[in-house]
């Protein structure tokens, strides 16, 4: 009798990768128009590149918070809090009456950004078997290259004949479903997880940054 062959992807990644699908449509629809939104906020060339030169600073600020709340809370909870701060940025977006309001979700997209990327790959591998893990990293990878082709030309129409504003709120509905079957998510987990390998505290971050130092700056032999 033939054994029922195992499943490339579970259930439970399935469902994650949906709201990683969802939640990229929403980014990429804006990414590529964001210099056109700064300076409709009222913006001039010098500010636009001061504002980007801050998005990209920002990151720096949460990257390794980020992947260390991931190590201790689990995979899903630090993707859920990550998906909290990216619709309050979106919210910001929506209703920001100048471009320095902007800076605020600049923040707070950095800071989901920086909770999601670190827990997104951990997670796949986690949920993958070794047999079969270059090939699930495969089909997410093309998944994202895919939502990278639909998002800026939806981006692009919605923000050309229905102006800017109605384009992030189409976004940040659709970013919006993604953070709400990640919380359920995080809620199912936490209640399947019986108790934490690790205690949060500040005392075991900087023991974390420290172990890090270690390793970017070995000493002389």
């Amino acid at each position: 009798m033939a054994t029922k062959k195992k499943p490339l992807m579970s259930r439970r990644l399935l469902v994650f990768m949906s709201t990683m699908i969802l939640a990229n449509i929403a980014g990429h629809m804006h990414m590529m128009l964001m210099p056109l939104y700064v300076q409709e906020l009222g913006a001039t060339v010098e500010q636009i590149g001061l504002f980007f030169t801050l998005g990209a600073v920002a990151p720096l600020a949460f990257q390794i918070f980020g992947g260390w709340l991931s190590d201790v809370i689990g995979r899903l909870q630090a993707i859920a809090i990550g998906s909290l701060a990216g619709v309050l940025g979106y919210v910001v977006y929506i209703f920001a009456p100048s471009w320095e309001w902007l800076l605020i979700a600049t923040a707070t997209g950095a800071m989901a950004t920086s909770f999601v990327a670190p827990s997104y790959m951990a997670f796949i591998a986690e949920e993958s078997t070794e047999e079969s893990r270059g090939r699930v990293y495969g089909i997410s990878q093309a998944m994202f290259m895919i939502v990278g082709v639909v998002g800026p030309p939806i981006g692009g129409y919605m923000s050309q004949y229905l102006g800017f504003k109605t384009m992030f709120i189409v976004a940040g509905a659709l970013y919006g479903t993604a953070t709400i079957i990640r919380l359920l998510m995080a809620r199912k987990a936490a209640g399947d997880k019986e108790e934490s390998s690790e205690k949060l505290s500040l005392g075991q971050l900087k023991t974390s940054l420290t172990a890090m130092g270690g390793l970017c700056w070995p000493e002389a032999s």
